[in-house]
């Protein structure tokens, strides 16, 4: 009888752990169907996890898409130093100095140094601008206003160099001796020795002095960035045209012939350097006892012989 017991509630067990596992895997493949199929009837708690799964996977790729926007954005921002070189053939030099000054004033720039002097009897003349350089477009037309201004552009350059990298490098250096000079102040107001006081000090002036170069770095950068730098250069048309006459040059001809009299000078110069230093003492030695003694010699000829007496 014990023995029938037994082998009853071993079956009981049997069946109740065999329904649990079935149960368990029955239940397990359910939220698969209902992520597979919109329209089953699955369990009501099963669809708010993925559509919470999703949310976040959609967070995800904005981000992503909105990492290459900003990237984007940072680029378009890049800090560009712009240089450039202009050479102009005009007719009136003082003219047209006039008139870049005006056109420089007009766009917010100014003018940084500017010498007019006289070549050959005209007027040629050198200016160094600094205008509004953020903007390449608006860059570009300031510098096309002046070239209207010419009658021949014979050169032209424009360059620019990235110093984005530069300035963020000399930000970073900035907050990091920030962040010391404040560590070194609150130890400063922590202190009581003297000795203590004296080196903190020390070394907060020093931090003090690199905050400061470097802050003067960026602001230097910031200018540069600000204001272009273009260099011309400014020749009136009569000096830019030479005269040829059958490949003819006179100006060659010319300077040709200023040398030939600049060396016949200097040869000149040399000879009476020369003869007044080496052979005018020599001959003077020399020449006058000589000329002395010819000249007693001479003059006792010329006496007259004495008469005989009667």
């Amino acid at each position: 009888m014990n023995h029938r017991v037994f082998v009853f509630l071993l079956v009981t067990l049997l069946l109740v752990t065999s329904a649990g596992c079935a149960a368990s895997r029955s239940a397990a493949p359910a939220p698969q169907t209902s992520r597979g199929d919109a329209s089953s009837g699955g369990a009501p708690a099963a669809p708010p996890m993925p559509a919470l799964e999703a949310k976040p996977s959609a967070d995800n790729a904005g981000q992503a898409v909105s990492q290459p926007q900003s990237a984007n954005a940072s680029g378009a921002e890049r800090m560009i130093v712009y240089t450039g070189q202009l050479s102009l053939v005009v007719k009136d030099t003082n003219a047209v100095v006039d008139q870049i000054t005006q056109i420089v004033k007009d766009v917010g720039g100014f003018v940084l140094a500017s010498n007019t002097y006289k070549d050959q009897g005209h007027a040629r003349a050198t200016m160094t601008i600094r205008v509004p350089g953020e903007d390449l477009t608006q860059l570009k037309a300031t510098l096309a206003k002046i070239k209207v201004l010419a009658m021949t552009v014979e050169n032209e350059n424009l360059t620019g160099q990235d110093v984005t990298d530069q300035y963020a490098d000399t930000q970073a250096q900035i907050e990091n001796l920030t962040a010391q000079r404040d560590s070194y102040r609150q130890l400063l107001d922590r202190a009581t020795k003297m000795e203590d006081i004296l080196n903190i000090q020390t070394r907060l002036d020093q931090v003090q002095g690199q905050i400061n170069t470097l802050t003067g770095q960026q602001l230097k950068l910031k200018e540069s960035v600000k204001f272009a730098t273009v260099t011309l250069t400014i020749t009136p048309d009569e000096l830019a045209q030479p005269i040829q006459v059958a490949g003819w040059r006179p100006e060659g001809t010319a300077r040709d012939a200023f040398r030939a009299l600049l060396n016949a000078l200097k040869f000149l110069g040399n000879v009476l350097i020369w003869g007044g230093i080496c052979v005018l003492p020599v001959a003077l030695l020399i020449g006058v006892p000589v000329f002395l003694v010819i000249r007693f010699a001479l003059s006792r000829r010329k006496k007259p012989a004495p008469k005989p007496q009667a």
